[in-house]
């Protein structure tokens, strides 16, 4: 499956990992245990948890965390690792990857515990479909066929989304819809949250034209292929794009000559999120724009909100609620994002600053990794208690 840890893009086939769990990571005398299959060296390497490369490390230490907090000794292993040796010791998995495939596989044979998958984005079923469309429209309009800028899995684990005793999703309505109506629980998925801005009357006029596109790995998938040809139909405005693209080189080659030579397309490679160069572009837009084939929630976009202030111009896809701000993309082509663009030029700069203040301080209640831990123990809590009436 394709976890996407660093945002490498195109999913590769994992072999099984043939690795112990860590046993009891809080050295805790428990008389229940749990294993938690997700990220292992979170529990490996001192400050792994708190490194700001991707939230699902600190996630992954929230969970056991919480888990502990719930009376539980926590055993963790990797996501491609399979568990060995007696699974009945543990009163259930909670995660994925390979370990709780194994669960559902053996109690499909009647035994084996109970299963509680994190599920991270929308149903594989949908999504799998929804990235091999936009590789196919990015191969229509320019002959090149980039499964690297997809984000295909591959390895698709199908028994835990479909036959999981419950699924606690990091997503919101739009991914939720995605799977079965029964047992599911969404729930926001955090960011890290390290900016304040704020803007000034003439600043915020000049971000007005201003647009940012913010990911990693399957540019395709995220549309940011849409973005860039929007774009250059559009000279007035502005398009900031940080990911480093070095990561899917064929996509990086094709567009390589339009980066360069497009005075109003800014390419800043890799930008760390804790950055001051993070927060000046930030800071320089009242937009981000993110037309992507299927999200969770997407990170990337509430992050931009949470720390800027920026206004989602979105597709459904990609799972951010719009609470009455921010503009839905209609379609993944590329006249809806230019139609999208454009329209939002017209709203008052009295409009903008209304709807980012809401945006600032609803998304940083909302998405704070404090929240996610108060709201992810109720969560837990229910899923267990309905669990144990089954």
């Amino acid at each position: 499956m394709n976890f996407a840890l660093e945002g490498t893009g195109y999913a590769f086939l994992v072999k099984d990992v043939p690795k112990s769990p860590i046993f009891n990571v809080f050295n805790t005398s428990n008389t229940r245990t749990v294993l938690l299959s997700y990220i292992r060296d979170v529990f490996e390497t001192e400050g792994a948890a708190s490194q700001q490369r991707h939230t699902n490390r600190y996630t992954t230490w929230i969970i056991a965390d919480v888990l502990r907090e719930s009376g539980y000794n926590v055993d963790v292993i990797n996501y491609n690792e399979i568990i060995r040796g007696d699974l009945s010791r543990y009163d259930f998995v909670i995660g994925l990857g390979k370990s709780p495939e194994l669960f559902l596989n053996q109690r499909i044979s009647g035994t084996g515990s109970k299963v509680i998958w994190f599920g991270t984005g929308c149903n594989p079923f949908f999504s799998n479909p929804e990235t091999i469309r936009r590789v196919g429209d990015f191969y229509n309009h320019t002959g090149k066929v980039l499964l690297n800028s997809s984000r295909y899995i591959l390895e698709d684990w199908p028994l835990q989304h479909e036959l999981a005793d419950w699924i606690i999703l990091h997503g919101a309505a739009f991914a939720k819809s995605t799977y079965r109506k029964d047992r599911i629980t969404a729930i926001d998925g955090p960011v890290f949250i390290q900016h304040a801005i704020s803007r000034s009357e003439e600043e915020l006029q000049q971000s007005k034209a201003s647009y940012l596109w913010f990911g990693n790995g399957g540019a395709i998938h995220k549309g940011l292929d849409l973005v860039i040809e929007s774009f250059r139909k559009n000279p007035d405005l502005k398009l900031h794009i940080c990911g480093d693209l070095n990561l899917e080189p064929e996509f990086y080659n094709y567009y390589k000559q339009v980066l360069q030579e497009e005075n109003n397309i800014f390419y800043h490679g890799f930008v760390n999120v804790n950055s001051q160069d993070f927060a000046d572009i930030l800071k320089s837009c009242a937009f981000v724009v993110y037309p992507s084939a299927s999200e969770g929630n997407s990170p990337s976009v509430i992050t931009c909100m949470a720390n800027g202030g920026l206004i989602p111009i979105v597709s459904a896809n990609a799972d951010v609620e719009l609470n009455n701000y921010g503009l839905l993309i209609e379609s993944l082509t590329i006249d809806a994002v230019t139609e999208s663009i454009q329209h939002v030029q017209s709203w008052s700069i009295s409009k903008i600053k209304e709807q980012q203040d809401r945006i600032i301080r609803e998304t940083t209640s909302r998405h704070s990794f404090e929240n996610f831990r108060g709201v992810f123990k109720s969560v837990l809590q229910d899923a267990i208690s309905n669990l144990k009436k089954v």
